[in-house]
């Protein structure tokens, strides 16, 4: 009986020790944050080439947009809409940043980042910030699917304001003549 037990113990051990660890799925230092961070360096210079880039020719961005029944964006529609947002912004930055790589069960590459998006408007004299939260899928050093979400409602807002304001100025001095 004891001999039985023995023999037990020491299977069951082989059994424990011959299972393969588990692949960590979770980082917050990976290569593709490097893609994420290369994002962030070349969008706050302004380069806009080098963001392009880091961009595959078919990805598809989604910006405050449902992913599963809006198209998306090009990444050159992307480009161009984020240089148009920032036409009024006198300068801007990201601060706190927070990374994180996940790989999911079937082998994609996500990169998640949150931050607080600071900036200043020079059309309204506004100083603004925006929680952001950014979800990339990463493949070859390149991002293919961007999620982005943030509100920047209140920078719409103004701007629509000062458009509704210019508007009626034209419309009165246009009466007074």
């Amino acid at each position: 009986m004891k001999m039985s037990l023995m023999y037990l113990l020491v299977a069951g051990l082989f059994l424990v020790s011959c299972q393969q660890a588990a692949e960590k799925q979770y980082f917050t230092e990976s290569e593709d944050i490097e893609v994420g961070k290369k994002i962030l360096a070349a969008y706050l210079a302004g380069d806009w080439e080098a963001y392009n880039n880091l961009y595959a020719d078919t990805a598809k961005i989604w910006r405050n947009a449902n992913w599963t029944s809006d198209p998306g964006m090009t990444r050159e529609e992307f480009v161009t809409d984020l240089q148009s947002a920032l036409e009024p912004i006198s300068s801007y930055e990201v601060d706190p940043q927070i990374w994180e790589s996940t790989i999911h069960d079937d082998g994609e590459h996500w990169v998640h980042f949150w931050g607080v998006w600071k900036g200043s408007n020079s059309v309204t004299n506004k100083d603004y910030e925006i929680p952001v939260h950014l979800s990339m899928l990463i493949v070859n050093n390149q991002v293919v699917l961007e999620g982005d979400f943030y509100n920047d409602a209140e920078i719409v807002m103004d701007m629509t304001d000062l458009a509704e304001e210019a508007e009626a100025g034209d419309q009165e001095e246009e009466g007074s003549e």
